[in-house]
Order: C-alpha cells, then sequence, then structure tokens
C-alpha cells in the first residue's frame, strides 16, 4: 500500500471514527527514543535522557493491544539508536503495515536488507532539507553514505519488485528558500524519492513533542515562526507544482494550504505565513479520533504533547476512551482547532481548492 492510498484510506477512517465513539485509531505513531544523533537548530525535541524511558519489553506489550487495521510509525529522536529497534520492528512488521522516520546516518546495507525482508514495510521516510542536508549539521561523509544507502534501497527494492515507498521530508527554511526546487529536482531525478513532502516550522512545540504540557497549554497563545523569504518560498513552490504537472508526480505541503499536484497555480499563501492562529482560516480537526502517539516514556497523547495516561500503567484501549482522552476529544470537536494547533501539519484550510 503506497503512501498516497494509505492516506486516502487514513482519510476516510479519520471521518468515521470522528462519528463514532467506539472505534481505536488506525495510526499509531511510537517515539521509541527521544535521542538523535543530529541536533538541528529548528528541532522542537528535548532530546535528553530518560531514566522513566520505556523497555523494549513495554514496546513488545503496547504492539499486543494494536486493533488489527493498524498501522505504525516508528520515529524518534533516531529511531535507529534504539538498541531494541530490530526486535521491536520484527514484531511490528509481521503482523502491522509500518513506516520509519529516520535521517537516515545510521542506515547500512544490511539494516535495509533487514527491513526489505517484511512485506508490510512500507514506507521509509527520510528527512532531507538542502543538498548535503547541511542544515542539519551532516558531515560530507555523512552525506555521501546518506546518499550511498538511499541508492541501494531503491536498488533492492526494485529488483525484487517490493512496493515500499521512498519518501523524503523537508522542513522550509528561509536559507534554502531560494533552492526549494533545486533541492526537490535533485530528490526526483537523483535519489529517485517515489514521494516528497515539504513542511512548514510549526507553530507550537506542543505538537509531536517528546516531553509533556499540562491541558492548559492548549489554550496558550503560541507564536509560530514567519517566513522573512515567503515570496520566494511561493515561487519556488510554483515551479515545484508546475513541475509535478510534466512528470506526473506526487508531493505534499504540510499544512495543505495547497496543493502540489493541481493543473491551477498557486494562490496567495500569505495567511499561513502569520505568527497568530486564527481559527476561522480552518476546518475542525478530526485527527484525535483516528491518530495516536506513543511517548518515549509511554505517556499516550493525540497530537499535541498532553498525557492522556501511561501504558506502563493502563491498557492502550482503557486509556484511550477515558476520561482525560474524551476530555480533549470533546474540547477539539467543541472549539474546532485551538491555540496549540498553530500551523500544525494537518491542519485544513477552509479555502483549499
Amino acid at each position: 500500500m503506497n503512501k498516497e492510498k494509505f492516506h486516502n484510506i487514513h482519510e476516510d477512517f479519520t471521518k468515521t471514527a470522528f462519528n463514532n465513539q467506539d472505534m481505536l485509531p488506525d495510526r499509531y505513531v511510537f517515539i521509541i527514543t527521544n535521542l538523535c544523533n543530529l541536533k538541528c537548530d529548528f528541532c522542537f525535541q528535548k532530546k535528553e535522557p530518560r531514566k522513566d524511558a520505556m523497555s523494549k519489553e513495554s514496546w513488545l506489550e503496547l504492539v499486543n493491544q494494536l486493533p488489527d487495521y493498524s498501522r505504525v510509525t516508528l520515529t524518534g529522536g533516531e529511531p535507529l539508536l534504539y538498541s531494541g529497534f530490530d526486535i521491536i520492528f520484527s514484531k511490528i512488521a509481521k503482523k502491522f503495515n509500518c513506516n520509519i522516520i529516520s535521517n537516515g546516518v545510521l542506515l547500512t546495507e544490511k539494516k535495509i536488507d533487514f527491513l526489505l525482508s517484511f512485506p508490510k514495510f512500507k514506507v521509509l521516510s527520510i528527512s532531507i532539507d538542502d543538498i548535503g542536508n547541511t542544515v542539519r549539521g551532516l558531515t560530507q561523509q555523512q552525506w555521501n553514505h546518506v546518499i550511498k544507502m538511499l541508492k541501494y534501497f531503491v536498488k533492492i527494492r526494485d529488483e525484487k519488485n517490493l512496493d515500499c515507498v521512498l519518501d523524503i521530508k523537508s522542513t522550509i527554511l528561509d536559507e534554502t528558500a531560494s533552492e526549494m526546487f533545486n533541492i526537490y529536482k535533485y530528490l526526483r531525478e537523483e535519489l529517485k524519492c517515489d514521494t516528497h513532502s515539504f513542511n512548514l516550522l510549526k507553530g507550537s512545540p506542543m505538537q509531536h513533542a517528546d516531553h509533556n504540557y499540562d491541558f492548559k497549554d492548549m489554550f496558550k497563545k503560541w507564536e509560530a515562526p514567519v517566513y522573512k523569504k515567503f515570496n520566494i518560498i511561493k515561487k519556488q513552490l510554483e515551479s515545484v507544482r508546475q513541475y509535478n504537472i510534466d512528470k506526473g508526480y506526487i508531493s505534499f505541503l504540510h499544512p495543505k494550504v495547497d496543493s502540489l499536484v493541481s493543473e491551477k497555480k498557486i494562490p496567495d499563501l500569505d495567511y499561513i505565513n502569520k505568527s497568530d492562529h486564527i481559527k476561522n482560516n480552518f476546518l475542525n480537526c478530526m485527527y484525535p479520533w483516528s491518530s495516536v502517539h506513543i511517548n518515549v516514556d509511554g505517556s499516550v497523547f493525540p497530537c499535541m504533547a498532553i498525557p492522556m495516561g501511561n501504558v506502563k500503567d493502563a491498557p492502550l484501549k482503557e486509556i484511550f476512551f477515558g476520561e482525560n482522552y474524551m476530555k480533549f476529544k470533546d474540547t477539539i470537536r467543541k472549539e474546532k482547532t485551538v491555540e496549540g494547533c498553530n500551523r500544525c501539519g494537518w491542519l485544513k484550510p477552509k479555502n483549499l481548492r
């Protein structure tokens, strides 16, 4: 199942789950470690060692609690840093469709062969923000290694006729604004990525964080970074859209303020380049009903890192249908979005074509 097909299925599931109170989510994000081998300036994670981190056995027990229709994402930090990664991945990939989000530095040919030995491994997502990944601090040696490994991944996948997708995620930054199209073209033509997403900087550190916040923090005013080169960014995105139409490629923009595969020119997007979250610009969010995160310490949260309970203390199902989670979902149902949603990648504008 490719990334685009899963996205469509997940969208349909989200609408169904929003209208039914007895369905567990279909998307589970395991933050198996908050540690990372890189130090990106724009990263929102604390990346501090945790004495309360989940054990390998606890992660394996959690896998047993997932519904049969689940899809699991393994992320971090850098998930390949986790010492029990292979064991956890094996248990997940034997039963559930799954994907990995990584910076790629720790990939090896042996690791890629291992990952591709599981038919349910569907997406390898790699974070690359510029050619060389210099904004993430990669050395030339590290960059050369990542390129070699991604080319090996594509080669072995194609030889075995597997349907695992190479997806690349690029954070939109002022320092790379003028090179966005060239970066995208390189990732397509040189690295042969199958899908790609451009991600605007988030407006709230609560989103998908590796540390907990209080419930009241979702109403606190969070300010999103305002791009100084947004006019350049819009022109670059338009070049990407035209290129996609010419080549038949698929790419995404998060938040989905416009389509990068539309036949129509990208409209004015200035409203998303504001520090404030303007609720009236967006549809009500339904994703807390279909997506759940399990943090490095076992705490469960929907999107903003507000702990709903801990899987070390209670079953996942009990937490999801518990008082804290119901309070959160009732709040989102009523408010549609809150301040903590500022420039979240899942936001959907009302005026989307």
